[in-house]
């Protein structure tokens, strides 16, 4: 193994991480995706540093096929952009940029990021970057390059060892960002990985914190576990670490089995199935899968025998009431209760034509209707 060193501020050498070579951890060139391998080479060339960094790593070493690959890198976004032309810098709170391919594909590149306490927009170091990272499999970064693995944190010994560890300190970490408690239920789940009893004890302590955080967040992180593939037992671990209940409250009761043994068992194996679709590679849409929840919910209180054609905008409000907090678009909601609607064999209401966007200014029509200019006559 070899050792990364860094000068500390009296200017001695001092070790900063271990350096994992291809021999020794195991990954192979071509299981990086080749947009990745291009944008590392592109700004390698121009000098920066790259890696392919976090959860991808991690997946790679576990055996598995990462979805995404992330960049790290050095260089600052307008140079990132520079280096790629077919890119776009986003974000308020900390600056990335998005690298365009083909097919609708989005790379996401990032400016190593500072440590500096209560300030996102200070880029920093690699070493910086990796001690503001959640849990320490996240904080490998892979240079394809020479194809070694950098680990600051101890991140390939836990992956090794199939345990979680956080890297920022436990007394700040959720406080920090409470949604890394639902990423910790799902690190876990999808990984076999074991929470050690102190990071369990904090986060049953902190899960309330979860309240705090903006409805449209909460729903991004709720679609990401709906297709996951494992959506039964991610909900499940995040029932026991009493993470649920502040997540999607009415989803953490109807899955505790002592009080809804019912609805309980059926809303499992719904969840069972969806995870089932979702691995067979059918990727249903989110209407889809949120039919799968909200079936074994309706079914429980008698909706089946009780819809009709007027009730349609009640059940659709017992469904919106049941999500609190997180907010499923109308348009989801609607279609999933179509669905069903149909699988009761009961009519539904008629479909609500489209909402015309008014345009403004420039003598652009207020209707929303464009028309097609005639062709000039000849």
């Amino acid at each position: 193994m070899l050792i990364r060193y860094i000068k500390n501020a009296q200017g001695k050498a001092v070790k900063s991480a271990d350096i994992y070579t291809k021999e020794e951890h195991g990954l192979k060139l071509e299981d990086i995706d080749p947009d990745a391998l291009f944008i590392t080479r592109k700004l390698r060339s121009a000098g920066f540093e790259a890696y392919v960094v976090g959860g991808a790593v991690r997946d790679l070493l576990l055996g598995r096929k990462p979805k995404d690959f992330d960049i790290a890198t050095d260089a600052h976004p307008r140079m990132i952009k520079k280096v790629l032309p077919f890119s776009r810098i986003i974000g308020k709170r900390f600056r990335l940029v998005h690298v365009y391919f083909a097919q609708n594909k989005i790379i996401e590149v990032a400016t190593f990021r500072s440590n500096v306490e209560g300030d996102n927009n200070v880029f920093g170091t690699l070493e910086e970057d990796a001690k503001r990272r959640d849990f320490s499999f996240n904080t490998l970064f892979y240079d394809p390059k020479d194809q070694y693995i950098v680990d600051l944190c101890g991140g390939v010994k836990d992956i090794r060892a199939r345990c979680l560890k956080n890297v920022i300190p436990l007394e700040v970490i959720f406080d920090e960002d409470p949604v890394r408690m639902i990423r910790a239920a799902k690190y876990a789940t999808t990984s076999a990985f074991h929470i050690p009893g102190n990071i369990r004890a904090k986060i049953r302590q902190k899960a309330h914190l979860l309240k705090s955080i903006s409805p449209s967040r909460l729903t991004e992180e709720f679609y990401k576990v709906l297709f996951s593939g494992q959506a039964q037992p991610i909900f499940a671990a995040m029932e026991k670490l009493h993470v649920l209940a502040a997540f999607v409250p009415k989803l953490a009761e109807s899955l505790h089995r002592t009080i809804f043994g019912y609805r309980s068992a059926q809303l499992h194996q719904a969840l069972a199935l969806l995870d089932a679709e979702v691995n067979s590679g059918k990727e249903p849409d989110r209407s889809e899968a949120v039919s799968f929840l909200v079936a074994p919910l309706l079914e429980s209180l008698g909706w089946p025998t009780r819809a009709t054609l007027e009730n349609f905008e009640e059940v659709l409000q017992i469904l919106k009431d049941w999500f609190k907090p997180i907010i499923p678009s109308n348009l989801e909601l609607e279609t999933a209760l179509r669905t069903l609607y149909r699988v009761w064999a009961v009519r539904a209401p008629r479909k609500r034509p489209p909402r015309q966007r008014h345009r403004r200014g420039n003598g652009s029509s207020t209707t929303g209707i464009h028309h097609k200019p005639e062709a000039p006559s000849l």
